[in-house]
């Protein structure tokens, strides 16, 4: 029997994967998508958030003028495509902590650059407001679950998804061709997340993996806001007493188990500076494939032919893989080099 041929193959239908096959298949190119939808899946837990501002300093992300340009026309256009919602730009409140910050806000405030983005809140939601509390504009949120779901879908309509465990002994690389079972494809592309230190090929990889916990919580009050002060709550779009709440960061921590302390410690830093109280709905991990320099890993394989990497997109990837997506296809299409950033340790 001939083998069933492709441009590229797929390993991992996470958010990365799933930005980047449906990339490829608007750029003309064929693709196969293998994935496991395997426990500790970040796409399966995060909240999806894009931020404009972080940090104690009020930093405004960086490279965001150019990322959100990008995330913006990629989900909506997706949506139209799919005919799904899971884009939504939504009003964040931020408790201003402590008079360092509060110093901070204030020069935020006189600069030009954050004019559209930063603004003295006229009330705040927070119970421990002393200082200040910011309204954050330009704040979006990803529904990942609901996109994942929704390129899933998509793929399988087109006979293009495998459910299925993928087995690195019996892939085949050539000069000119990657074998695997009864497909033939031209290329190979990596999108596995966190499972990359499985990888025989990419466990070597600076990786600096961080365990998140989130909690899905009824609050007594509705919310129609992010409320964010260290931890965050993230309403749900059609549920506005349920929300997400978060996260801790345990580095290089890849068990699963949840933990009834760090659930507890949400529970309470959620009514220290909120004053709401809330029941636990669900209690999930996730596995950030974050890394040691916050430069993602994207480009071919420098001792592997035909075989790339596109990984290590931490906690803001709803924001930035829809850019590095577009990226790489520009490299695949037409030669445009990759920065050095982001193949230097390929």
């Amino acid at each position: 029997m001939p083998q069933a041929q492709t441009d590229f193959l797929l390993i991992g239908q996470g958010i990365a994967g799933s930005i980047l096959a449906f990339s490829l298949l608007r750029a003309g190119y064929s693709v196969r998508v293998i994935d496991n939808h395997h426990k500790g899946s970040a796409s399966q837990v995060a909240a999806g958030i894009i931020n404009p501002v972080t940090g104690h300093r009020l930093n405004i992300t960086d490279r965001f003028e150019e990322y959100s340009k990008y995330a913006e026309h990629w989900y909506t256009s997706l949506e139209q495509e799919l005919g799904a919602v899971f884009y939504r730009p939504i009003k964040q409140q931020r408790l201003i902590k402590n008079a360092g910050q509060a110093s901070y806000f204030t020069q935020r405030l006189t600069q030009a650059d954050y004019q559209t983005i930063l603004s003295r809140s006229s009330q705040s939601p927070f119970s421990d407001n002393a200082l200040a509390c910011a309204d954050v504009a330009r704040t979006a949120v990803v529904d990942t679950v609901a996109m994942v779901a929704s390129v899933k879908q998509a793929l399988l309509a087109r006979a293009v998804y495998h459910s299925e465990h993928f087995d690195y002994s019996k892939l085949s690389i050539t000069e000119h061709q990657c074998h695997y079972q009864d497909w033939q494809a031209k290329h190979i592309i990596f999108c596995e997340g966190y499972q990359a230190i499985n990888n025989p090929w990419l466990k070597d990889l600076p990786f600096k993996l961080a365990k998140g916990e989130i909690i899905t919580v009824k609050t007594e009050q509705p919310n129609d806001r992010m409320l964010s002060w260290g931890n965050w709550l993230v309403p749900a779009a059609d549920k506005p007493n349920y929300a997400k709440l978060g996260a801790n960061y345990a580095w290089n921590d890849v068990s699963l188990e949840t933990d009834p302390a760090i659930q507890q410690s949400l529970l309470d830093s959620l009514s220290l500076h909120t004053g709401q109280t809330a029941s636990v709905v669900q209690h999930q991990v996730g596995i950030r494939p974050t890394t040691a320099q916050r430069q993602p890993f994207i480009g071919p394989l420098t001792n592997l032919p035909n075989t790339y990497c596109f990984n290590g997109f931490g906690s803001k990837g709803c924001l930035t893989i829809p850019y590095y997506a577009a990226t790489l296809c520009e490299h695949l299409q037409h030669g445009t080099e990759l920065s050095k950033e982001l193949s230097q340790w390929l």
